[in-house]
């Protein structure tokens, strides 16, 4: 698997803002410009809107409408090829670091229908993680969200888990199919041996399409909607899975406008909002785009509620090099971003795949200097945060060759709590 650098993508530099429900404005910046030629929208005009009635909006292509004569099974998705093998499938590479002065870059790629989700060596794990996140409900509650009273979201998700059911049937032929359970037709898991209903009208309660997909791929997911009641154009989140959150409680976001969820971020209103929401109109039905981001963390989890990220003026403590496992508890935390527009319900979807690699597999890949550059290259509110204050200077002692750690064999990657036992 080919290494990914700044001569095969756009460059992205390390994020401002780069959580999963924050990054959401950055999208705009650029993305805006790509698509500024593209039609909004697939309803002729004169053509009549069909239920759900929403209220009005400015955007009536925005409004949801019911195209019967759309089928996710006339999409042409090119299978994988018949030698694939999941489980010897490396994730994808991502380095965007370089030595030098850090400049915030966007890096925004259209990428072809069949890369939109991804199997690799990491599926079992991670879905059957997210399928046990799913099976607690003090967890579930916080990262699982779809209004049921909300006709809308509830037939934006449906049409989302229709697109998704069929992919995974199209693009990995091998290890997915449709068969008869009960009476039932289901969409047969041979990776976890798992069962699904293949039709979303089938599924009951309607919160099970949620938890169904999560347990079937690796990426979280969020639909996001236009606000009828909003003249300016805001998008709200009104369903998803965000099973491995980086930092914050997906819970506190679930039915929030945008600019709700990014109140603390300076000039959001006069300069970042309407760049982004002018970027989520112009997304076609059809069309995936794909950014990345990242970050480090001193974690071996995936979902980490809290306490991830710096806060300006709070006094941080710096940890000691030497007494970090950095092949178990420091790692390079990367998300590959897709966004697209969904064909019926004229929803946004956004998905978010997470990579974690060790930092020692970083500094065997030779690229200790890279990094050092994209740490030591922040802006000093970027730094804080990103909470470099607390890891940066062991990181940076680590790539150099300084100091090589401590081994503590008793982490468990992507679940446990880095503290040392007993």
């Amino acid at each position: 698997m080919p290494v990914l650098s700044e001569s095969t993508v756009l460059p992205v530099g390390v994020d401002l803002l780069f959580s999963k429900f924050i990054t959401l404005p950055l999208l705009g910046l650029l993305s805006y410009f790509i698509y500024t030629k593209t039609p909004t929208s697939s309803l002729k005009s004169g053509q009549q809107i069909k239920e759900p009635v929403v209220k009005k909006t400015t955007k009536e292509y925005l409004v949801p409408t019911k195209e019967p004569e759309f089928q996710y099974s006339t999409l042409d998705i090119q299978p994988v090829g018949t030698d694939f093998n999941w489980s010897v499938t490396p994730p994808i590479k991502y380095r965007p670091f370089k030595k030098g002065e850090y400049k915030l870059v966007m890096g925004i790629n259209n990428i072809p229908n069949e890369e939109w989700l991804l199997m690799e060596d990491t599926y079992s794990d991670f879905t059957n993680l997210k399928k046990s996140f799913c099976e607690d409900p003090e967890i579930s509650k916080h990262i699982n969200y779809l209004p049921e009273d909300d006709d809308n979201s509830v037939l934006a998700m449906k049409e989302y888990y229709e697109a998704v059911v069929d992919f995974m049937l199209k693009r990995y032929p091998m290890y997915f199919s449709k068969v008869a359970k009960d009476g039932v037709m289901m969409l047969y898991n041979s990776v976890n041996d798992d069962f699904i209903e293949f039709d979303p009208e089938d599924v009951q309660p309607v919160s099970k399409l949620v938890t169904n997909l999560a347990r079937t791929i690796e990426e979280d997911f969020i639909i996001l909607y236009p606000d009828s009641q909003d003249l300016e154009g805001e998008y709200l989140w009104k369903g998803g899975h965000v099973g491995f959150a980086s930092g914050f409680y997906p819970s506190n976001l679930f039915n929030k406008p945008l600019t709700d969820i990014h109140a603390k971020v300076p000039e959001y209103k006069t300069k970042l909002r309407p760049s982004m929401n002018k970027f989520f109109d112009k997304v076609k039905t059809g069309v995936f785009v794909r950014r990345n981001n990242w970050s480090l963390q001193v974690d071996p989890r995936l979902l980490i509620f809290a306490g991830k990220k710096g806060l300006e003026g709070a006094t941080i403590t710096s940890l000691d090099p030497g007494s970090l496992d950095y092949k178990r508890e420091v790692f390079f935390r990367s998300e590959r971003q897709a966004l697209t527009r969904l064909h019926r319900t004229k929803a946004i979807v956004f998905t978010i795949r997470t990579y974690m690699t060790c930092l020692q597999d970083i500094r065997d890949e030779g690229l200790g200097d890279e990094l050092i550059g994209g740490i030591t290259g922040m802006q000093e509110i970027l730094g804080i945060y990103k909470n470099r204050p607390k890891w940066g200077d062991a990181a940076v002692e680590f790539l150099r060759g300084n100091t090589d750690g401590t081994d503590k064999p008793w982490i468990q990657k992507y679940v446990d709590v880095p503290e040392q036992q007993g």
